[in-house]
């Protein structure tokens, strides 16, 4: 068996310049997800694992444990339900996997399984923050929380921008709040609010919603002003006969 990976290496060349580099391949066992980097690559499952694990029968390490603590609280055991170093750095270990993953089809803009994927970190993090022996393996996880938060706001935009290209801007809209809200929740959560103003992932999503709010159609309201403003008298009447319209049926 030859175990040189060399000429793959050669006929697919790294960039320093290119952020991410990333391609689908047909495998005999199906396709694969490869991210070139500088040295090699990291190839990946694009659904289920993405090492190909099943640890237990189950399909990651994350639905071993959730099953293993609903197990544990149906016992009715005294004790309470924890993971413990260990367990916490597995569970680590296996998030970056999907981190890589998640990248990757970010990349390749297949968005519906960055949703997939970043939900289930987000509740990696919040499975191990509730049942964490130690606070130091509870944050070592959940500081990354806006981080994926941010990448999985950008997705579901992409999502229904893709779906709804004409009427998809104000759901958009409605998304980067949400995804703004969250992030400025786990800031408040953590008492550290001073930092909301540095936060990259926070100015990512803002910048984002201030450019879909400049290609958000004006309300009607926005349009009869203008209108008057510009002397535009027999459109605002138009305009505000719609708009009065429009209030009746609400």
């Amino acid at each position: 068996m030859n175990v040189d990976i060399g000429d793959i290496l050669t006929s697919w060349p790294y960039d320093p310049d290119d952020d991410l580099i990333v391609r689908i391949v047909d495998t005999p066992n199906g396709p694969k997800l490869q991210m070139r980097i500088d040295m090699g690559l990291i190839q990946m499952e694009i659904d289920h694992h993405p090492a190909g694990e099943s640890p237990g029968g189950f399909e990651s390490w994350l639905e071993y444990y959730e099953n293993e603590q609903i197990q544990y609280d149906s016992g009715k055991v005294d004790d309470y339900f924890s993971l413990s170093g260990d367990d916490c750095k597995l569970l680590r270990r296996e998030g970056v996997q999907y981190y890589y993953r998640y990248l990757s089809l970010m990349k390749i803009e297949d968005y519906e399984r960055v949703v997939r994927d970043t939900d289930r970190n987000i509740r990696l993090f919040g499975f191990v923050k509730k049942y964490a022996s130690s606070e130091m393996d509870r944050w070592a996880l959940d500081q990354f929380r806006p981080y994926v938060i941010m990448i999985n706001t950008r997705a579901r935009v992409s999502i229904t921008l893709k779906n709804n290209p004409s009427t998809g801007i104000e759901k958009a809209i409605e998304l980067f709040d949400r995804g703004i809200g969250e992030i400025i929740s786990f800031y408040k959560e953590y008492g550290i609010s001073a930092e909301i103003d540095s936060s990259v992932e926070l100015s990512v999503l803002k910048a984002l919603k201030n450019e879909f709010l400049r290609k958000s159609p004006p309300t009607l309201e926005e349009e009869l002003r203008r209108a008057i403003s510009e002397e535009r008298f027999e459109d605002a009447v138009l305009l505000r006969d719609r708009l009065r319209d429009k209030h009746k049926e609400n």
